[in-house]
């Protein structure tokens, strides 16, 4: 598939879960897509503290999905910690597939980076996400000034949807696991 096309379908279905979300979160997502977490790793400890503090602050919900597909090239999938909680999947696990995956590097340059925000964009002024166009431009120049930098998710979609995750590569997550999750 066209990298085009999963940048589309990448944006359809956050629009389709996160209706609220605004730009901020669509670069987030892509950014995460693209990079996975590597932009987010210190040492597994600091790993496990991180996830350990977040987990002891959150309410368990069975009822989500496990993870979502993020996959643009590099299988990603964000691990939705409400419903690990609920599951009571072994915090050292999680950790050390974020921490694993996060040591990966996806050798994507910021220019084909820009160039995948630059069509998101495009795909962001139509329907249903209807950005108007000089505030997605005035958006990328400001991220490009900066170097593409990490943001967090908007005030809006943390109220929302409570956003809990981990980015981590599928294959790795597959391999820390021996039962077989699905993404129920």
């Amino acid at each position: 598939m066209m990298i085009e096309k999963k940048i589309h379908n990448l944006l359809a279905n956050e629009f389709t879960s996160f209706p609220n979300s605004e730009l901020q979160d669509y670069y987030k997502l892509l950014f995460q897509a693209v990079y996975g977490a590597e932009h987010m790793i210190t040492t597994y400890n600091d790993c496990l503290k991180a996830l350990e503090n977040e987990m002891s602050q959150i309410e368990a919900d069975i009822n989500c999905p496990l993870y979502s597909d993020i996959t643009l090239s590099l299988p990603l999938i964000r691990v939705n910690l409400l419903k690990c909680k609920a599951e009571n999947i072994d915090h050292h696990k999680i950790s050390q597939a974020f921490f694993d995956g996060a040591k990966i590097d996806s050798k994507i340059p910021a220019t084909k980076f820009e160039t995948y925000l630059n069509f998101a964009a495009k795909e962001l002024k139509k329907q249903p996400f209807n950005f108007n166009e000089q505030y997605l431009e005035e958006f990328i120049k400001n991220v490009k000034k900066l170097d593409f930098p990490t943001v967090h998710h908007s005030e809006t979609y943390k109220k929302n949807y409570k956003p809990h995750y981990r980015v981590i590569p599928f294959q790795i997550w597959e391999k820390q696991f021996s039962k077989n999750f699905h993404n129920v």
